[in-house]
């Protein structure tokens, strides 16, 4: 048996009315009797891996959801959550022995029926998505679930080795990330050690030696610290209650790994809670914490200004502590405090006192999310990457130029902000510049930044944007911009495909004419020597585009037979040629067809001085030729010189010099030119 054991204890019926009449002395407990009598015979000769009688279960979730304050419908779901998926009840029996309210969370929390003969990652998958889009409806399905999955971890014990290894890595992986996010950080702890324990003994075992170790010490330091604060906190007369928070053991494990150091070298495993009165009260204790020891700068955080996104709120600093040690300080109301440690089930002791963090909580990022994406996904594996995606991410704070506060998930890049402000600036970005410098739209962006994104008409989403961006939204509308563009005109999906290909081989298939007198030469080659090359009746020959010298319609080019690879066109100016000066039996004069619907990739660079709106400029000069831009960066020099590369989709030299004497007439630009040849920049 594990320390988790201890959890564990023969609780009844009794124990769960208690629970609740503590909270509401005057709570109406018919529904739960009535509820808990129902269930205990629905289940009645069933049994648990551990012997007990299977009701034990559905009472444990009910009463981990008392403790938690939930209302009595939500606890008599919690009795019931099994009953249709392990007995003959029916949904529609739920309804007509108790209500509507009541059933719908119990179908929420049940698993398919038809996903049983699946896979069973899409049984995961398919039961995950239904539960989650069930809980947009009534969040009170997932605070079920989770306190379901608790009691489960609690006696995973008398599961097989591999069931056990197989459920701790689903909890860790999903349900604790899911609790987090939810901020329901007293589950998540809980979930998130067990998996530990289970996945990880040896790891657990040494944290947890190491913590018994240096119990007797932290208790000292702790006293110690609780001593200088409440003497100083008496001088301003502040009332606070002040406690001390050792780190659960996973997040200890996750620090050691990230920060790649052992238990001895980690001193903040242990940090100090202060709760007050009232808001003016934590800023005031603030102070006070920053006046003995000497603050951190880079780790203060302010969520009761700006809260997280799972509505917790907190006032966090790090500071310089007594030996030398870092000490973390969290300051919080009784209300935050209720909110950081049940995060949304305290929604519904909110509820009641109709306070505003009650009303908002269908705001939260991650049930956003859900309702926009996850109902419209098919992809059952795309789904599941979204999802875990979503759940890992934590959150960073950027500003727009007027200075409102944007928050985004860690590692978000300009492309994100942009769909964060609105899905009609997403679809037009073209680029961006973070902190007053124009930066490339793979940038990854920080707390604190200060972003403008720049626009265009013309512009819109590319598949490659899917693999910048890290928020649901953005994903999902760039898919859907995608796929409508596909439906509506079949060309974009021609045009998508291509560019992928693209990628993959940077080369492009075209047809040139060859003039009569060389298809004797061709006509003479054997398919060994050329395999791959095909000639369209007598005139025409499927070729291949040199990356080297990227010529286009316009270009004076010439044909090099390869080995392997069929005929590949240059420039006739194009250095590689040279190299193969030897072998002139090989190349073959060609010229172009007019075909004004091909478009070809052309690399260009544009070098200006810096200023403000100098990308915007180009890239609006750009659109107003009706270019297509598949790619750009952007950096400034150290000597204040922008420089700019795009790859564009043109059809010709004269559609290419069109663009670049565009680009020429825009003040401040010094030079431009295709990549592969410099172009003397004449300015009228």
């Amino acid at each position: 048996m594990s320390e988790f054991d201890l959890k564990i204890r023969s609780r009844d019926i009794k124990t769960l009315l208690d629970q609740i009449k503590k909270n509401d002395p005057k709570v109406n407990i018919d529904i739960v009797n009535k509820a808990y009598e129902f269930a205990e015979s629905a289940h009645r000769g069933q049994l648990r891996y551990s012997g007990e009688p299977y009701i034990t279960h559905p009472l444990e979730v009910a009463i981990t959801l008392a403790i938690l304050k939930l209302d009595t419908t939500t606890i008599s779901a919690a009795l019931l959550h099994d009953v249709v998926e392990d007995t003959q009840t029916t949904i529609e029996i739920l309804k007509n022995k108790f209500n509507g309210e009541l059933a719908q969370l119990v179908d929420g929390v049940t698993k398919i029926s038809s996903i049983k003969n699946k896979s069973k990652f899409s049984a995961q998958a398919e039961y995950l998505r239904k539960m989650l889009i069930a809980t947009i409806k009534d969040v009170r399905v997932i605070i079920i679930k989770l306190a379901d999955k608790l009691h489960n971890m609690r006696t995973i014990m008398f599961q097989d080795e591999e069931k056990r290894k197989t459920i701790a890595k689903e909890t860790l992986d999903i349900y604790a990330p899911i609790a987090r996010r939810l901020g329901m950080s007293m589950i998540c702890s809980e979930l998130e050690d067990i998996s530990f324990h289970v996945l990880f003994p040896d790891e657990y075992n040494r944290i947890r030696d190491s913590f018994s170790e240096r119990k007797t010490e932290l208790d000292s330091y702790f006293d110690n610290i609780k001593a200088v604060l409440i003497e100083s906190f008496k001088k301003f007369s502040i009332e606070t209650e002040i406690t001390g928070r050792a780190k659960h053991y996973y997040s200890i494990y996750r620090k050691m790994k990230f920060q790649n150091k052992d238990f001895d070298s980690i001193y903040d495993i242990r940090a100090v809670r202060i709760i007050t009165r009232d808001i003016k009260d934590c800023y005031a204790v603030l102070g006070v914490v920053h006046s003995l020891w000497s603050p951190i700068t880079s780790r203060f955080k302010d969520y009761i200004a700006v809260p997280k996104s799972n509505m917790y709120q907190s006032l966090h600093t790090t500071v310089i502590g007594p030996d030398g040690h870092r000490l973390e300080v969290q300051i919080r109301t009784q209300d935050m405090h209720a909110t950081a440690e049940m995060g949304i089930a305290a929604h519904w002791l909110y509820k009641e006192k109709n306070l505003s963090i009650g009303k908002n909580y269908k705001e939260l990022t991650i049930l956003e999310n859900i309702n926009k994406q996850f109902d419209n996904t098919t992809d059952i594996r795309e789904f599941m990457r979204d999802l875990k995606m979503d759940l890992y991410e934590d959150e960073i704070f950027v500003f727009t130029p007027k200075g409102k506060i944007v928050k985004l998930s860690k590692e978000s890049s300009p492309i994100d902000f942009a769909y964060a402000i609105h899905t009609e600036v997403g679809e037009h970005t073209t680029g961006a510049m973070v902190n007053k410098k124009i930066v490339p739209l793979r940038t990854r962006l920080k707390s604190g930044d200060i972003i403008e994104i720049l626009t265009s008409k013309n512009g819109h989403p590319s598949e490659s944007w899917l693999k910048l961006v890290r928020s649901t939204k953005a994903r999902y509308k760039i898919r859907s911009w995608l796929r409508k563009n596909i439906e509506k005109h079949p060309s974009e999906e021609t045009g998508l495909k291509s560019r992928r290909e693209k990628s993959k081989k940077q080369e492009k298939t075209v047809q040139v004419t060859i003039p009569v007198n060389e298809h004797k030469k061709l006509n003479k080659m054997s398919k060994k020597t050329v395999p791959g090359l095909s000639i369209a009746g007598t005139s025409n020959v499927e070729i291949r585009l040199s990356q080297c010298c990227q010529p286009i319609p316009g270009d004076d080019v010439i044909g090099f037979i390869t080995r392997g690879r069929g005929m590949t066109i240059h420039k006739k100016t194009c250095p590689s040629l040279k190299r193969l000066k030897d072998e002139s039996e090989r190349f073959i004069e060609v010229v172009w067809e007019g075909n004004e619907t091909e478009y070809y990739p052309v690399k260009i660079a544009v070098f200006g001085l810096d200023r403000a709106n100098l990308l915007k400029d180009v890239t609006d000069q750009i659109s107003l030729t009706k270019t297509n831009i598949l790619k750009m960066e952007a950096n400034v020099k150290d000597d204040k010189t922008a420089e700019i590369k795009f790859i564009l989709e043109v059809k010709s030299n004269t559609h290419l010099n069109e663009i670049m004497q565009m680009i020429k007439k825009i003040g401040n630009i010094t030079d431009i030119y295709k990549l592969n040849e410099k172009v003397v920049l004449n300015k009228k």
